[in-house]
């Protein structure tokens, strides 16, 4: 990928070229960035570009041996890492399985996200991780030498979902690098990060696309009008993954139906209601009961925004406005930072496995109960 295919984010991709061209690149890097914003694609051209064997100021040539390669995702001196699952039968868990996948995944776009990599290894009920065999196979690959003589470089996406054991096993690394090795982190929420590692990493922050910027990338991946593409962005908030992945499912959104009938059902305290409530809502795998209660915020967010008359800052679908509209009134001050809380709780039960229908009957009661104080 080159610099030019990369959305916007001009500044940063000078930035980037300028420091190389100077031989100022630093050998552990976070391009941090939201899901969408294109911090996967700076990724990808700047590791193009250290590779290239005539880069000009603007860009990888796009020619030579080692820019065909990174268009095939095939050069040797590039390896990559990412979330996985340990696949029944395995003996050591690391990424090699998926690698596949991964490079089919890449070749189709460089704007995914996290659900778009569920989907395409079959894993929704899944807990995807990096784990100590990884970090591991990490340390023996960029320890070998590289064969063309430049820079070993591994592109490491979502390094958030790291457990402990696996970040301590590359500190080393990342203090003490193999000659000519650079590690491009590419976070989606580096607050997550251990502060060791975070510490020791040259930070690049990546802004949000504009609307218009993303619509144009939305337009072009999807296959859809310019106007529809500016809509889509304008509600994802220039998530170019999230609105491509909506504007091809054929919904608004999957999540406003179940997030609807639990609001109505927790308003009434419904208890079969509920019941049902918690089962559609363990039904899926973990990374979706995330995403939910992720989607749940954004749509508490969303209400206290319209009665407070930002309008400006409203981020909905037509669907979503049409429910918002008799719901948002239900959602103020004096409930709206409680229910933030549990909320991110119940994330939190989640991501350490606590039992899902537990997790959300137990929302669902406490919700009820915000719901019911009156302004």
């Amino acid at each position: 990928m080159q610099f030019s295919e990369v959305l916007g984010q001009t500044q940063i991709s000078s930035l980037l070229r300028e420091g190389a061209r100077s031989n100022r690149i630093a050998h552990a890097q976070l391009f941090d960035g939201s899901e969408g914003s294109g911090s996967l694609a700076l990724a990808r051209a700047y590791a193009q570009y250290l590779h290239c064997e005539n880069p000009s100021e603007s860009d990888s040539c796009g020619i030579c041996d080692s820019c065909k390669a990174h268009m095939n995702l095939q050069h040797p001196d590039l390896h990559w890492t990412f979330p996985f699952f340990k696949k029944d039968g395995s003996g050591r868990s690391t990424s090699d399985p998926f690698q596949i996948l991964w490079r089919e995944c890449m070749l189709e776009s460089g704007y995914i996200g996290l659900e778009d990599w569920l989907s395409k290894i079959g894993a929704d009920k899944k807990q995807l991780f990096i784990s100590v065999d990884e970090a591991l196979e990490i340390n023996r690959k960029l320890g070998l030498k590289s064969f063309y003589g430049g820079f070993k470089i591994l592109i490491f996406w979502l390094p958030e979902t790291m457990r402990v054991d696996t970040a301590n096993k590359l500190l080393k690394l990342i203090e003490e690098p193999t000659d000519k090795t650079v590690i491009l982190f590419v976070s989606q929420n580096s607050d997550r990060l251990l502060p060791t590692i975070l510490s020791r990493l040259q930070r690049i922050q990546i802004p949000r696309l504009t609307d218009a910027e993303a619509a144009e990338g939305i337009a072009k991946i999807a296959g859809i009008s310019s106007e529809s593409a500016l809509g889509w962005a304008h509600v994802t908030e220039g998530n170019i993954s999230a609105a491509v992945r909506l504007s091809q499912s054929g919904d608004e959104t999957p999540d406003l139906e179940l997030f609807s009938s639990w609001m109505r059902a927790c308003w009434a305290r419904d208890g079969v209601a509920l019941l049902k409530a918690a089962n559609d809502f363990a039904s899926p795998g973990r990374e979706s009961q995330k995403r939910f209660l992720t989607y749940a915020l954004h749509m508490v967010r969303q209400c206290i925004l319209g009665n407070y008359g930002a309008d400006s800052l409203i981020r909905l679908t037509q669907g979503e406005t049409v429910f918002i509209s008799k719901f948002q009134r239900f959602i103020h001050e004096k409930n709206v930072v409680s229910l933030r809380a549990l909320l991110e709780d119940a994330h939190k039960d989640i991501s350490g496995n606590v039992n899902a229908k537990v997790v959300f009957f137990d929302l669902s009661i406490q919700v009820h109960m915000r719901l019911r104080i009156e302004i």
